[in-house]
């Protein structure tokens, strides 16, 4: 066992002298307790009241102990305070310096949350951690039923001088992946976001205009544009590593025709704190080196798989095959008129659906084999369409998935994958063999329908799908269909025996055919159903449809739908939305006629809670946050009363003009609930006092979001497609979804490989410090991870003067450089530049103190540095 004390040598050095050693003596048995930060829950106030010392001079905190005002009586008492010490290395044995008194340092704890300097709490006392220890009882509680997303950050306006400036609406889906190539220095996962952009505000169909924009996912920042090439500007890229060289490409429909690839090539090593840059990779073109731009299908995309079993991907633009190294064509030009779909374009799904080693076309009109000889698409001898006939029987968009036990005698396997089909208003389940199993039902509320998403929505093990029409957004479930359709295990929330398990309005009577994507958010079995119209972006309850999430949106729609990933690499999942102003008012988007009063979103019927630290009013009442005034409703911001965010004029629009922590605009309003809605009082209702553009990234404002993939690299994605890293899996080698457990879905993200209670739990430990020539203290600590999940990087460790009861200002701030795997530690360090000169100062490093993340121990993220002082020479 490490010693009570630990003795490191600090090196001061001074202008124009040489450098002397000195010891320090740091207690790492502190108790937490005493040392009062400040820093109050997440849920409960997200703010600090430590504040800066070089931009807030009225903090409300102590000033620091070297304070000869805070330690010594008035000057005018008759006696005379004489300081017990000015440093701890004045104290003798393990007592610490604090208020010019020596005392005893607090040993004993009943929990390891009491204990600082990295140590856990073992037999009544903080014992240091050492090595890579880790706390396994270090858990938390996800409390599914409280949903609760903000901002994260937001790409509505280009930055000062790019020279796309009118580059700023999302037409569709939104692309993350790691690219490797924006990662600063550090191997910690960086994923970007990379989308299409318009700068129109028409409503026309693969016009040439696009223009693709990568962005931090972390901030939403720019940080490239593929200008070299525009590209249709309806239509969503894919991403996927072509060469295999580590780094992933970029495809895309090209602006005119065709397919086009994008590729980073890094600066020449000579060239000092260079950049490489992103450039055209290649175009696509017939075997003789002709370009080949075929047209049509322009709101479709690209589609990245290995077609025949080679190890190298392919992309596939509506069924026609390109070398995915080359752009030149490979074949599928003779099958296009076999492959009948919709005059906007059906999304190309390349799977292995009857498991024979190599993998199929999978469309509405039929399951298609891959010729060698031919180098084209032949379909299946055992694809009949057998027994469906008439409306909802013809080709459609498509997804994969198991929905039941309908074996055959061909296929006795009742594992075989069906395919969900959304065929001119009409969803229906067929078997790889073109047997309907399941509908044709009606689309809810009409309209031609869009992809299919296939997920387990109601929690009873079985796939469902949904899919969105012109005035509604709807999931079927084969258990609420005909009693001739029985799944074993399978069961309906409802009674009814139309198919359909839930439906809510919506409104898409432009093009209805938008997409959807799933999540289970909470961790709790059960997927959320997410899904965006013209006027909201909302998140579902997968088993109910009630909606728990709402956001003002804005889009003329076309195949478009949001996705879920890790966007920023915190192992946190995030919510990523597109909008865009066309077919409607330049400055604010879509028409919304189906709003209530104020604007807001009818089928909302507030933000949700389960205690009162949850809401920003601190009043949760039967489930959902109470309110009085507009600005108790922003997520993020203060409790009213305790300094938050102050309400502004509402205009007649009910414009509320509010921002939330994160600096956002906040449209949440005080309003009378939906009839029905228990409980008493106003909830904070989402209003929508105008449309939206560009890109959103929502995260839950109490980093209570299970994690996820960092990845979503095309729209027809389904996991296993894509490895984490962007490399594309030979079609051998392709794990088959529908058989994994914690799978079995479609445009669904999954789970991160982490239980959903583990939990970090950063520590600091002070180490020394050393004085620069300019006089300023550099400060170091240990931050570690003793928890059991890991702990992303960037986050921040405030170093504030002071130690004990309370603290004074924060000196400086700095991230954690890197990721922190459970039981990982790393140094940090940050410059005190106007640094003690007289009277030593302990220092205290707070990790996360602005509580970014949800650990399972809250009060142990403290540390201290002893005895700081940087004494001029002479």
């Amino acid at each position: 066992m490490r010693s009570d004390r630990w003795m490191g040598a600090l090196v001061l050095c001074f202008a124009g002298g040489a450098c002397s050693a000195e010891e320090s003596t740091i207690e790492p048995t502190m108790d937490a307790g005493a040392l009062d930060t400040g820093v109050r829950d997440a849920r409960s106030d997200a703010r600090m009241d430590v504040r800066d010392a070089g931009t807030d001079r009225g903090s409300s905190m102590m000033d620091a102990p070297n304070d000869r005002g805070s330690a010594e009586r008035d000057a005018g008492a008759a006696e005379v305070f004489t300081p017990e010490c000015r440093a701890t290395s004045d104290c003798t044995g393990a007592r610490l310096c604090r208020m010019d008194r020596c005392v005893e340092p607090a040993t004993g704890c009943s929990a390891t949350s009491g204990c600082a300097n990295d140590a856990r709490c073992e037999g009544g006392r903080c014992v240091p951690w050492t090595g890579a220890q880790t706390d396994p009882a270090c858990t938390v509680d996800p409390r599914p039923g409280v949903f609760a997303p903000a901002v994260q950050c937001q790409f509505d306006e280009a930055p000062a001088g790019d020279a796309y400036p009118d580059h700023l609406h999302v037409l569709s889906t939104p692309m993350v992946a790691d690219l490797r190539v924006y990662r600063a220095g550090s191997s910690a996962v960086r994923p970007s976001i990379v989308v299409v952009f318009d700068d129109g505000v028409d409503g026309g169909a693969e016009l040439p205009t696009g223009l693709i924009r990568i962005l931090d996912g972390r901030t939403c920042a720019l940080q490239d544009n593929l200008s070299e090439q525009l590209v249709s500007h309806s239509s969503p890229p894919a991403i996927g590593d072509l060469d295999g060289d580590g780094t992933p490409e970029i495809v895309a429909f090209k602006a005119g025709g065709g397919l086009v690839a994008f590729r980073y090539v890094a600066a020449s090593t000579g060239d000092a704190g260079a950049r490489g840059r992103w450039g055209v990779w290649w175009r696509s073109t017939s075997a003789d080196g002709t370009a080949f731009d075929p047209t049509g299908g322009g709101w479709a995309g690209p589609t990245i798989a290995d077609i025949d079993g080679d190890g190298r991907a392919e992309v596939l633009r509506h069924g026609m095959v390109f070398n995915g190294r080359t752009g030149v064509l490979i074949g599928g030009t003779g099958a296009r008129t076999q492959l009948a779909g919709y005059s906007a374009g059906a999304f190309s799904v390349v799977l292995d659906v009857d498991e024979d080693g190599a993998v199929e076309l999978v469309t509405g009109n039929g399951v298609f084999a891959w010729s060698a000889t031919t180098r084209d698409w032949v379909r299946e001898a055992y694809f009949t369409r057998s027994n469906c006939a008439g409306a909802g029987c013809g080709d459609g968009q498509v997804a994969v998935g198991d929905f039941g036990d309908f074996a055959s005698a061909r296929f006795t396997d009742a594992r075989i994958p069906e395919i969900a089909v959304v065929s001119s208003g009409y969803v229906r389940v067929d078997t790889i063999e073109g047997r309907t199993v399941f509908g044709p039902i009606a689309l809810p509320g009409g309209g031609t329908g869009g992809p299919p998403t296939v997920a387990d929505f109601d929690g009873d093990g079985l796939a469902e799908v949904a899919a969105a029409g012109a005035t509604a957004y709807s999931v079927m479930d084969p258990d609420c269909g005909p009693r001739s359709v029985s799944r074993s295990g399978g069961r309906c929330e409802t009674s009814t025996t139309t198919g359909v398990l839930w439906s809510r309005p919506s409104q898409d009577a432009s093009s209805n055919v938008t997409g959807s994507t799933s999540f289970d958010f909470e961790g709790d079995g059960r997927v959320e159903a997410v899904y965006a119209d013209e006027c909201f972006a909302r998140v579902y309850d997968g088993a109910t449809g009630t909606v728990l999430f709402s956001q003002q949106h804005s889009s003329c729609t076309w195949y478009e739908n949001p996705v879920v990933a890790d966007v920023d690499g915190d192992f946190r999942a995030e919510l990523v939305v597109g909008s865009n102003f066309n077919c409607g008012s330049p400055t604010t988007g879509v028409a919304c006629p189906g709003v209530g009063p104020r604007g807001v979103d009818v089928q909302f019927a507030g933000l949700r809670c389960s205690t009162d630290a949850e809401c920003p009013s601190s009043r949760c009442v039967m489930g959902f946050c109470r309110c009085a005034a507009d600005s108790e409703c922003c997520p993020g911001s203060a409790p009213a009363g305790d300094g938050g965010v102050a309400d502004a004029s509402v205009d007649a629009g009910g414009d509320a003009g509010r921002t939330t922590g994160s600096g956002s605009e906040c449209t949440y309003v005080c309003a009378a609930p939906p009839d029905g809605t228990p409980g008493a009082g106003n909830t904070c209702r989402a209003a929508r006092p105008r449309g939206v553009r560009g890109i959103r990234v929502y995260a839950d404002i109490a980093d209570r979001w299970v994690r996820s993939r960092t990845i979503w690299n095309q729209h027809a994605y389904n996991v296993t497609n894509v490895e984490d890293d962007g490399r594309i899996p030979a079609s051998g080698a392709v794990r088959r979804n529908w058989r994994e457990r914690t799978l079995n879905n479609f445009r669904t993200n999954v789970q991160g490989t982490a239980e959903i209670t583990s939990s970090p739990d950063g520590t600091v430990s002070g180490t020394g410090f050393m004085c620069l020539a300019s006089g300023a203290a550099r400060l170091r600590v240990r931050a570690c991870n003793r928890g059991t999940a890991p702990m992303a990087d960037g986050l921040p460790v405030g170093f504030y003067s002071g130690a004990g009861v309370t603290l004074g200002p924060r000196v400086c701030q700095a991230p954690t450089p890197r990721a922190l795997m459970p039981g990982e530690c790393v140094d940090v360090t940050c410059d005190w530049v106007a640094s003690p000169q007289e009277r030593a100062t302990p220092v205290t490093a707070v990790i996360d103190d602005t509580r970014m993340r949800t650990e399972c121990h809250e009060e142990n993220n403290l540390g201290v540095i002893e005895d700081v002082v940087c004494r001029p020479p002479g």
